[in-house]
């Protein structure tokens, strides 16, 4: 590629690692007068944030940002809500580190950000309020949050308070038509979208010196309530759906990790408990359906790591992780006062599940490294309920990468990697979404999806803060999970299953462009350009086609320019939206979301503990469409008999955030 040819200067420095890792000091983002950790993170050059997996488990759901070498132990508290609470005068610097380095555990990313925080004693309350104001209706969802951090010697104390809101992004107004095929006749209704929530939320932390290492203990409640409704109009015809669901969770986390001699040992201990529960109900002239459920969740993981450095270059690591996972879920079905059975709508599903695992990270040259490891998965998952049963998997997984850097500014990375996807238990319980598809069978036959991967890399950095990353991907997956049918007495049902082998093609461009060079002074592009081509074939008409869910771009760009004089950011960001399909037995899905979607953003830090942030967000209020087609039985042996569509016209919505900082 051409581009990899650009001249460059280093954007900062390497560190001990080489050319695998890059420095980023405070200054580094001064222009951008960042608030957070995480406002720097997004100044990275050619690096992506990942917000983590919500898997079962804890190895695979690591994100892409380690905070003092380390990933943060909870899952409910998500990772950019705490790279949020860490204030940027509190950052170091930050390291970015692409392809490994000895002693650094990747967290099964090929890059990962290391921020690394100041140790001088510090306290810190920050306030931060904010709204979102819908510009037709004149709906709100305000928030408020408190977060305090002390830091005093080796010990660190922090919790948060927030009043949080939830909404839907597609509220709105627009039809829904229902065509029958046949006829040619077209029933006409206006439609009107909405949904929102609001919740609270607590976390707290605590980090002390223990025994020559470090402990930390982390707790996190939350409540989440969310009550959404979709209302057609006609003349003597009129119909509601609403869906008013509710998510209480707490975490306990408690985290070891120190010295044994020569070797690191980190330990953990997390605990997690959930109650969900949904009312699903649609009414109309003569028809009245319900469906409710209720789900207690549990996660148990105990994790021990060591690691062990015989030689600078060399890192050898060993982990093992057990698992007690469980689900107790039952559902009711009610069409007109009748129960109507479903296939699996009451279940209570465990898994115990273990995992071994053993990798080398070696830094063969200043230019080479390679990483090599394999983990090796045991569960048994059991049923009871409507079905009983129980089932065991064993799975290998291998990962190698090899990183080349030629020079400072240039690496090229090659991966291999085995990758089991994760059940979600909620699929092995019905589930609902009477707006659309209707009721859904739960699956206790269902098992996870292989993804064996091949990937390449290739990463520039150029002109101080630029850089491209292109990377290729090429996925051979066993056991896609997709959608299958299963009948009882009740009739037959659409249900999450397995469909046999697919595969999946991406090519992913991120930049980041620096435009002093090109006229506009502290200008920034940042980009994300993701093409996917999945394949499948189709378990009912035997032709191929993408995988259900599987979106086929991902294109975001964001322009952005830092105004010292004023404090000032402004930033316009472009969304491409997105579409998807799904293939049931006798419908198939199209759900899009037609552009442009546009942000409008100036952010203003007068004061460095005062910030303003005004935005207007879906500037250019995007269109919602989703589309039924639905056939006489069947859609290998019948013809199309009704399309049913709902086109919402979203609003823009005014943003405003005020943050107070207190030292």
């Amino acid at each position: 590629m051409t581009v990899l040819a650009l001249s460059a200067a280093p954007a900062a420095h390497a560190a001990d690692g080489g050319s695998a890792v890059i420095v980023y000091r405070p200054d580094f983002f001064a222009a951008a007068h960042p608030t957070t950790a995480y406002d720097m993170i997004g100044r990275l050059p050619g690096f992506t944030f990942n917000d983590g997996g919500t898997a079962r488990g804890f190895a695979g759901t690591s994100g892409n940002v380690l905070i003092d070498g380390q990933r943060p132990t909870s899952k409910t508290d998500d990772l950019q809500s705490v790279l949020s609470r860490i204030p940027a005068s509190d950052v170091e610097r930050i390291e970015l580190i692409r392809g490994g380095a000895p002693g650094i555990d990747m967290q099964g990313q090929t890059v990962v950000a290391n921020v690394i925080r100041k140790t001088a004693d510090s306290t810190n309350i920050v306030v931060t309020a904010s709204d979102n104001i819908w510009t037709r209706t004149h709906e709100t969802v305000p928030q408020v949050d408190v977060q305090f951090a002390q830091h005093s010697g080796d010990s660190t104390y922090e919790a948060s308070a927030t009043r949080y809101g939830n909404y839907d992004d597609s509220v709105g107004f627009g039809f829904h038509n229902v065509t029958d095929v046949g006829t040619g006749t077209v029933m006409h209704q206006s439609a009107h979208n909405s949904g929102r929530g609001s919740g609270g939320g607590f976390t707290g932390a605590a980090t002390v010196p223990l025994l020559g290492g470090q402990f930390k203990a982390n707790l996190a409640l939350q409540a989440s309530p969310f009550h959404s409704a979709v209302a057609y109009a006609a003349p003597g015809d009129d119909q509601l759906i609403t869906d008013k669901s509710g998510s209480n969770n707490a975490e306990l986390g408690l985290h070891w990790d120190g010295k044994i001699g020569n070797t690191e040992l980190e330990t953990l201990f997390l605990q997690r408990l959930g109650h969900q529960t949904d009312a699903n109900e649609s009414v109309e002239t003569g028809d009245d359906e319900l469906f409710a459920s209720h789900t207690n969740t549990g996660e148990s993981i105990a994790r021990a790591t060591l690691r062990y450095l015989p030689i600078n270059t060399l890192t050898l690591e060993g982990a093992i992780e057990g698992a007690y996972n469980f689900l107790n879920g039952t559902s009711r079905f009610i069409d007109n006062g009748t129960n109507i059975p479903i296939p699996s709508g009451n279940a209570s599903v465990n898994e115990k599940r273990g995992e071994l695992f053993a990798q080398a990270t070696w830094k063969i040259s200043d230019k080479l490294m390679l990483e090599a490891g394999m983990r090796a998965e045991l569960s048994t998952i059991s049923e009871k309920g409507d079905v009983t049963q129980s089932r065991t998997f064993f799975y290998p997984k291998p990962r190698v990468v090899l990183t080349w850097s030629p020079d400072a500014q240039t690496q090229f990375r090659l991966r291999y990697e085995r990758v089991l996807g994760q059940l979600d238990f909620n699929n092995f319980v019905a589930s609902s979404n009477l707006s659309s598809t209707g009721v859904n069978a739960g699956n206790a036959n269902l098992r996870p999806d292989q993804h064996e991967q091949f990937e390449l890399s290739a990463e520039r950095h150029f002109w101080e803060k630029g850089a491209i990353v292109v990377t290729l991907l090429h996925e051979k997956i066993k056991d896609v999970v997709d959608y299958i049918p299963i009948t009882n007495l009740s009739g037959t049902f659409d249900a999450p299953g397995n469909i046999g082998t697919g595969s999946n093609d991406q090519v992913d461009v991120e930049l980041t462009l620096p435009l002093d060079k090109l006229g506009l002074s502290n200008g920034l592009i940042k980009a994300t350009n993701i093409f996917r081509f999945s394949k499948v074939r189709d378990p009912e008409t035997g032709d191929n086609r993408v995988i259900s869910g599987e979106r086929p771009q991902d294109i975001e760009w964001t322009l952005s320019q830092d105004i010292p004089s004023l404090k000032s950011t402004w930033s316009i960001f472009y969304f491409n939206c997105w579409d998807e399909y799904y293939y049931r037995l006798s419908q198939t899905r199209h759900r899009s979301t037609i552009p442009p979607y546009l942000e409008l953003t100036w952010d203003y830090t007068p004061t460095p503990d005062w910030t303003f942030r005004l935005a207007v967000y879906n500037a250019g209020a995007f269109t919602y469409d989703d589309t039924l087609y639905d056939y006489a039985g069947p859609r290998a042996s019948n013809g199309l008999s009704e399309v049913e569509q709902l086109s919402i016209k979203s609003q823009p919505r005014i943003y405003f955030r005020i943050r107070k900082t207190f030292n």
